[in-house]
């Protein structure tokens, strides 16, 4: 019997012991590993007022592209890479202040930025930012933008098209109109207003939007108000309007600001005219029959024209009026002898040269008038 309690007694004290030594070592390796991470953690980095709101401005300005990207594909039907505009390289120039590395080098043509940064007060605020692209060592800084922040939670922010035309196009950098834009924001560094005047930038070679309203209101009725000009080759030809609201429909409305000049007609060529050709009329003329015939043959003449028989022949007077017809031959036209008044004298006195009557000119075929015959007084003549 006492054999049996001391065995007992033994194993009762093994079974205690070990069932000791595992509650042990599950507490030990429960707490390794916390205390373990407690000791590799680095300690929590407190920012600066400066730092914190360099972190704001740089979260404010991705909210700002994302903002105009859905803005400019309202305008234009465009998606612009991300942060690819002015807001976007607002954003790696405050990086760059801060020594941080910039990612993704390709984005930008020219992304190296001089930064000068005035902290008026120890809470941070009033501050200012003036911001500069530095393409190259040899050129001369471009003005990009300046930031100003009076307070924490509204600050203003000025873009100079000279040194964003990389982003707003050749057409803005011409006309180097600066770009106001108004920002506010809530406690959580979220944006509530973005308003912006005189916004300008290229759609494409040809054409360019400048903005008079450029308007995002969070909370607003419409989200996005847009109103302005659309240029080409600078001149303005349409009038531009766009609203995105919070629910609906989006609408986007163009007006022309000058009526289409109208393409003038074109004016027939007159037909040309032929030369006329030899023993052909000319075009627009009538074929008239000859005035006159060859001499021998019978002349063709209207029945209603006046004619006059004439020892040449039949003469009429084709395409003449009778007012305009020839006058009727008189007696000295036929060879009879006249006096002034152009009586014909009955016994014309003879002449001293006997003429031939058919030498004297007269036309062959007609008769010629009988010459009187004169007698002399001293009788017949001789001969006879």
């Amino acid at each position: 019997m006492k054999l049996r309690h001391i065995f007992t007694l033994v194993i009762s004290l093994v079974l205690f012991a070990s069932c000791t030594r595992k509650k042990e070592t599950a507490v030990e390796e429960s707490t390794t590993p916390v205390a373990a991470n407690m000791v590799n953690q680095p300690p929590r980095k407190v920012l600066t007022p400066q730092e914190k709101s360099a972190a704001m401005f740089v979260h404010l300005m991705e909210q700002a592209d994302s903002v105009h990207r859905e803005a400019w594909w309202v305008l234009t039907n465009e998606r612009r890479s991300l942060l690819k505009s002015p807001f976007g390289k607002v954003q790696r120039a405050i990086l760059s202040q801060g020594n941080a590395k910039l990612g993704n080098k390709s984005l930008f043509r020219c992304d190296r930025y001089e930064v000068k940064r005035d902290v008026m007060s120890q809470t941070g605020f009033p501050q200012k930012y003036e911001m500069y692209e530095k393409c190259s060592a040899k050129s001369p800084a471009k003005h990009m933008a300046m930031l100003y922040a009076q307070k924490e939670h509204e600050f203003d922010l000025t873009f100079y098209p000279e040194g964003l035309e990389e982003v707003l196009g050749i057409g803005a950098a011409i006309l180097n109109k600066p770009i106001t834009c108004h920002i506010k924001t809530n406690a959580n560094e979220q944006l509530l207003v973005l308003n912006c005047k005189d916004w300008a930038q290229e759609k494409n070679k040809e054409q360019m939007i400048r903005l008079d309203v450029y308007d995002y209101q969070k909370e607003g009725q419409d989200m996005i108000k847009l109103r302005g000009t659309l240029y080409e080759n600078l001149t303005d030809v349409r009038k531009i309007e766009a609203n995105v609201p919070m629910t609906g429909k989006i609408t986007v409305t163009e007006t022309e600001l000058y009526a289409p000049t109208p393409s003038p007609t074109p004016k027939p060529s007159p037909t040309p005219q032929k030369s006329p050709v030899a023993g052909q009329p000319a075009e627009g003329t009538s074929q008239q029959p000859a005035a006159a015939a060859k001499s021998g043959e019978p002349v063709s003449v209207p029945m209603d024209q006046q004619t006059y028989d004439l020892p040449g022949g039949v003469i009429g007077g084709v395409g003449q009026s009778a007012s305009d017809a020839a006058p009727p031959p008189t007696a000295a036209d036929q060879g009879w002898p006249t006096d002034e008044q152009g009586n014909v004298i009955e016994n014309p006195q003879p002449l001293e040269n006997n003429v031939d009557p058919m030498q004297d000119g007269a036309p062959s075929g007609e008769a010629q008038p009988e010459q009187p015959q004169i007698l002399h007084d001293q009788g017949a003549p001789s001969g006879r």
